[in-house]
């Protein structure tokens, strides 16, 4: 059976949808990332929209965060200035209450005035640990949003936000970007199964979308009956000739041995037929000269074989044993 190089490349798609275009027609040669076709992508790039909306509001909230800053900082040095002030006046009512302590009580102090110096005093303390804790809290305030002091828990989030977006809208374009399914090598297109219009289901199917194969050189995959494998030498001469032109020869050229003995494929598209046969595939390549193969035409191919002798018994005929120590060896 004539294959490409490369083998049949079946091409199929990542995601599912309607196809919108296609660019290419069998026969057509192909570069590496051309456009086979495309699917519709009106709903992708209604989610890109989405998505780029998303990141610009992500942005917005970010730069509204770090817009906080001057303000908080503000905020800050107007508490602490409140808070130095409370200091000031506590001390100087711990002073009010230090000179009560010196003086006699009753003569130079009433006891009166002894207790309202104490009361200021813890009216000054109560003052002070206000002012504190108001700058307590706006420091923590400016904590969430300063990125100078390490911490910005608040910016933190935005940021993820603004990255998670980002991450959204990136996803949105490959989803669009695999909309347009490119080429995965240089070749020859040999097959076109899908029209404008017809749905593209995403997976592995029997029938590609769109099958390319290089096809400079061709291929020849060549059956050997299992019960003939000891006969055959790994590159050994091998000649074609093509069927309902049994007198045009073409020389192969041997490329490798398929490794693995698989059954034999039916050609006959019979449902109940039973494979009863395994075969050891090889692989020789078409010289170009000369050459009119189609991909999937099938061709007699002789090999030369040695000779085959099984318990002793030498089972080629006496006239080619004359002739030569090899004999052919006919493989479809």
């Amino acid at each position: 059976m004539v294959e490409p190089s490369s083998q049949e490349i079946r091409v199929g798609t990542e995601v599912s949808g309607t196809a919108a275009e296609v660019f290419v027609a069998p026969g057509e040669k192909v570069k590496r990332g051309e456009p086979l076709f495309s699917l519709n992508n009106d709903r992708a790039e209604a989610t890109i929209a989405q998505r780029r909306g998303d990141l610009a509001t992500a942005m917005a909230r970010l730069a509204l965060a770090r817009s906080r800053v001057t303000g908080l900082q503000a905020e800050v040095q107007v508490a602490r200035t409140a808070m130095e002030a409370a200091q000031v006046e506590r001390d100087e009512v711990m002073d009010l209450v230090r000179m009560a302590g010196g003086l006699n009580v009753g003569s130079t102090i009433s006891e009166r005035e002894i207790t309202r110096r104490n009361n200021l005093l813890r009216a000054a303390d109560a003052k002070l640990a206000e002012m504190q804790g108001r700058l307590a809290v706006k420091a923590a305030n400016l904590a969430l949003f300063d990125e100078s002091g390490g911490s910005s828990a608040s910016i933190a989030v935005d940021l993820a936000a603004v990255e998670q977006a980002k991450h959204a809208l990136k996803l949105a374009e490959t989803d669009l970007k695999l909309r347009t399914v490119r080429a995965p090598d240089d070749g020859t297109v040999l097959q076109v199964n899908l029209r404008p219009g017809e749905f593209a289901q995403a997976g592995a199917l029997t029938q590609g979308l769109v099958v390319l194969g290089r096809t400079e050189p061709m291929h020849l995959r060549i059956d050997i009956d299992e019960a003939d494998i000891a006969r055959y030498r790994p590159g050994a001469p091998a000649l074609a000739m093509e069927r309902g032109r049994a007198r045009r020869h073409t020389r192969l050229n041997f490329v490798r041995v398929e490794p693995l003995v698989v059954p034999k494929r039916s050609l006959s598209g019979q449902a109940t037929e039973r494979v009863d046969t395994r075969v050891m595939q090889v692989i020789y390549a078409i010289q170009p000269e000369g050459s009119t193969a189609l991909i999937g035409q099938q061709f007699d191919v002789f090999i030369e074989a040695d000779q085959f002798e099984t318990h002793g018994v030498n089972v080629a005929s006496s006239r080619s044993a004359k002739r030569s120590t090899q004999a052919p060896l006919d493989s479809n």
